[in-house]
């Protein structure tokens, strides 16, 4: 009965998380308690997650569905696709990409053109009318490649990277045989908050890619849902296939660094081979795409980046008055500003120590748990995706630039959550030292 109640309340809280940071955002509160209560829903969703993952889920008959129920699925799946490429192409025929409106756009083309044309991505950008230092992640400006050389809109890309990941989603989903009302739930959500996004939101699409990023994480989910098939599988392969999926967001937008050892500890102790594989793994696409090709000719990349948003945090918090994304309530950034004391970079670096304490908090919090409780585990991936919503709330709830566009990625990494809540609980693979061999207890 818990299970059901913390799934219920999940998905409860779901629903008032897209409708805060939407459609409903600072309608019926203010700003710090739109901040506050969003940070609170986002633990509570990732608590909920985690404690059911010790929980026996009530077993229930596999169901496939109809043929007729099938098809009718992949319609609506394919009218919701067709209804946020409306969407997605009404705001963005009407934002252009222009540095006097955000600078992040035009980062990623002049990076992308310099390395079409032989040059060093990362020199310092003159032609805005200011000194900018390139701070992006190699895969934050690579995928746009192809719309450098073919010539069309970057942020098409940003939408096929989130398109492919959620059809990646919904096959997931469709074909699990998982109850019917929990397929129509799947099915309907990412097409729900992405339309949301645009109608509640300013020009989210038209002036970033966090679309592309909420794509890489929903597909790193994605691989945590099925972590059981990793363990169970051949180390070398398994381990390249997640590594490439943690690079993908490590690579791009690393907000879930802190994190990784936990995901590691645990995958350590489940299949020692396939944690090292993935750890060596990680490690050699990192130097493939960033230290071989860019950090060797100016290591100071990664420490001016992290300079440079320092700076521009305090820029946006010398600003006088009570505007901008400190104020949007998407955060408790605004909170610190106003009450903590001290020059406005003292209370900057407040608000970045606790950042950093809350953040890692939640990480060891989850770890004792699991620690305490692994040999109740019912649910890993379960665990794994709440342990790691559970570290968001914190991270973004206490970020010091609280964008609204920044909390699309734990939000649609919500969505990817209810899989794991809806399938059949799988049995841990248990390793046998003799034969070295694993057994999934099937």
């Amino acid at each position: 009965m818990r299970f059901q109640l913390y799934r219920t309340l999940f998905v409860a809280f779901l629903f008032c998380e897209i409708l805060l940071i939407t459609s409903q955002r600072l309608r019926y509160m203010g700003q710090r308690e739109n901040g506050i209560v969003l940070t609170i829903l986002a633990a509570a969703m990732g608590l909920f997650a985690v404690l059911a993952a010790f929980e026996q889920g009530r077993t229930h008959q596999k169901t496939q569905g109809t043929t007729w129920e099938n098809w009718l699925l992949k319609i609506v799946a394919g009218i919701g696709i067709g209804l946020c490429i409306f969407h997605f192409k009404r705001e963005i025929s009407v934002i252009p990409i222009d540095i006097s409106i955000s600078d992040i756009l035009p980062t990623i083309q002049v990076m992308t053109q310099r390395l079409l044309q032989g040059q060093y991505p990362y020199s310092v950008i003159q032609s805005f009318g200011y000194d900018l230092s390139p701070t992006y992640l190699p895969l934050m400006w690579l995928p746009f490649l192809p719309a450098a050389v073919f010539h069309f809109d970057e942020r098409w890309i940003a939408f096929g990277i989130w398109a492919i990941a959620t059809i990646s989603i919904l096959r997931r989903a469709h074909g699990l045989g998982i109850s019917t009302e929990a397929k129509w739930l799947i099915t309907a959500l990412p097409f729900f908050h992405f339309i949301l996004i645009e109608e509640g939101t300013s020009a989210t699409f038209g002036n970033t890619v966090e679309i592309m990023i909420a794509g890489f994480y929903m597909l790193f989910a994605l691989q945590l849902d099925k972590i059981q098939t990793y363990l169970s599988g051949s180390p070398l392969k398994k381990g390249a296939l997640l590594a490439f999926f943690i690079t993908l967001c490590l690579m791009s937008r690393y907000a879930f660094l802190l994190w990784l050892p936990l995901c590691f500890l645990i995958v350590w102790v489940e299949n020692r081979k396939l944690a090292i594989s993935t750890a060596a793994w990680v490690f050699g696409f990192v130097l493939l795409l960033f230290v071989f090709p860019f950090l060797i000719k100016d290591p100071m990349i990664y420490f001016n980046g992290l300079k440079y948003y320092s700076v521009a945090a305090l820029s946006g918090w010398s600003q006088p008055g009570n505007d901008g994304p400190l104020y949007e309530g998407m955060g408790v950034a605004g909170i610190f500003r106003d009450n903590c004391g001290g020059e406005m970079a003292d209370r900057l670096a407040t608000l970045q120590r606790w950042q950093l304490v809350v953040s890692v908090a939640a990480v060891g919090l989850c770890a004792a748990l699991w620690w305490k409780k692994r040999a109740k585990m019912q649910h890993l991936p379960l665990f794994l995706l709440g342990s790691l919503k559970f570290y968001f709330a914190f991270f973004y709830g206490f970020i010091q630039m609280p964008y609204t566009y920044l909390m699309l990625t734990p939000c649609f990494f919500s969505i990817v959550m209810l899989l794991s809540f809806y399938r059949e609980p799988q049995p841990l693979a248990l390793h046998h030292p003799t034969t070295g061999q694993f057994d999934t207890g099937a």
